[in-house]
C-alpha cells in the first residue's frame, strides 16, 4: 500500500498533472485542464481521500493524504512556515 502511494506521488509529479491518464482512458475538458497542471511542482500536494492516511516526499513535494476523518478521527496538520506535516487523532469516546 505504501509503494502504491508512493508510485502515485511519483506519477503526478513527473507528469505534472492530477490525472496523468492518456485522453483515451479519462474524459478530458480541454476548457478545464490546465486547472489540473502541476507545473512547476507544488511544494505541499494534498491528496484528500478515503484511502489510510500517508505522507511522502518526491523532488521536494511533501504530499500527503490527512485520511477518512469520519471512519477513524484522525487528519494531518501541515505547518507552512516549516513545511512540515505531523498526524494527529481524536480518541474515540
Amino acid at each position: 500500500d505504501d509503494a502504491l502511494n508512493e508510485h502515485l506521488l511519483k506519477t503526478l509529479v513527473d507528469q505534472a498533472h492530477l490525472c496523468p491518464l492518456p485522453p483515451t482512458e479519462a474524459a478530458v475538458y480541454w476548457q478545464y485542464d490546465h486547472a489540473l497542471w502541476l507545473h512547476p511542482a507544488p511544494d505541499v500536494l494534498i491528496l484528500a481521500d478515503r484511502q489510510h492516511q500517508f505522507k511522502h516526499t518526491y523532488e521536494d513535494t511533501l504530499a500527503f493524504n490527512p485520511g477518512a476523518f469520519a471512519s477513524d478521527l484522525s487528519w494531518i496538520v501541515y505547518r507552512p512556515a516549516t513545511k512540515q506535516a505531523e498526524a494527529s487523532s481524536l480518541e474515540a469516546a
